[in-house]
């Protein structure tokens, strides 16, 4: 057991002794030795389920609208977890005192899907935020990657017009990225509508856009690019590209950055004097 690992279970089975929290949310064992898998601890008996390695790769704030939403709850969660969390109180989906966090500093998490367990996901290569931005407890220290991401979209427009239709191509509207998204939240997602309709369920390259494109604008400074989305994808449709290309407009028009808990708003929630109009925006 690693240290970390000890004082996660140490800080859980406190939490749950003292009934400050009605559960703990981690991450436990899975399937096979380079997988975990959520699990929700309620008894400080079972703290002993709860692990932490280099394979702890969901996000697990996607479970706090429903299961904090009339109680307090812990989470063990990394920097990208947090600032869903924030994204989360500051659209009031969560209430901060709703949820302990028993924060980790983080060194990256792993692939496993791809072709070598050790290789550090896509996302974690372009991750600079790796101390929790807020937390109840802190738990290790951040370890910054030496390896950076090589930009895998074209950059004429052209070009990339003509990759993001190879990329749609392949997408068979299975919504796995809509559903492990914590920011993903609707009760009833645009998708789904029959009035209007925005989208069919086709699996055509057209309505494949239609649903990528609208889903990116509606994440527009509220996703904090921790990658589930591609992670979860069943045909490799590199779709976190897209939110990543959006935080850096949303950075450099307004800047903001989401799962900022300085922020009271999201930035399509509020208006400042000094924002782009994108109608009058001239390049």
């Amino acid at each position: 057991m690693s240290e970390i690992e000890n004082k996660i279970r140490e800080e859980a089975r406190k939490a749950l002794e003292s009934n400050e929290v009605a559960l703990v949310i981690g991450w436990g064992e899975g399937s096979v030795p380079f997988k975990t898998t959520p699990v929700f601890v309620e008894k400080a008996d079972d703290v002993g389920k709860l692990v932490w390695n280099e394979f702890c790769v969901n996000n697990l704030a996607v479970y706090l609208p429903k299961i904090a939403r009339d109680r307090r709850v812990g989470i063990v969660a990394k920097p990208c977890d947090i600032r869903s969390i924030v994204t989360l109180i500051q659209e009031k989906q969560v209430k901060r005192e709703n949820v302990f966090i028993i924060g980790l500093g983080c060194g990256g998490v792993v692939d496993a899907t791809g072709p070598d367990a050790s290789t550090p996901r896509q996302m974690c290569l372009v991750c600079k935020k790796r101390e929790p931005a807020i937390y109840d407890v802190i738990i290790g220290e951040a370890v910054p990657l030496e390896e950076s991401r090589a930009n895998i979209v074209p950059e004429l427009p052209e070009e990339r017009q003509k990759y993001w239709v190879e990329q749609f191509s392949k997408c068979i509207r299975c919504y796995a990225c809509r559903q492990i998204c914590p920011a993903c939240y609707c009760r009833l997602c645009f998708a789904d509508r029959v009035e209007p309709r925005w989208t069919s369920r086709k699996a055509t390259v057209d309505e494949a856009w239609m649903f990528h494109a609208t889903r990116v604008m509606h994440l527009a400074g509220r996703c904090i690019q921790c990658g589930e989305c591609e992670r979860v994808c069943p045909v490799g449709v590199p779709v976190a590209e897209l939110a990543r290309e959006m935080a850096e407009v949303i950075k450099e028009n307004y800047n903001y950055e989401a799962g900022d808990p300085k922020e009271t708003a999201p930035v399509l929630g509020q208006f400042r004097e000094n924002d782009v109009d994108p109608a009058q925006h001239i390049e």
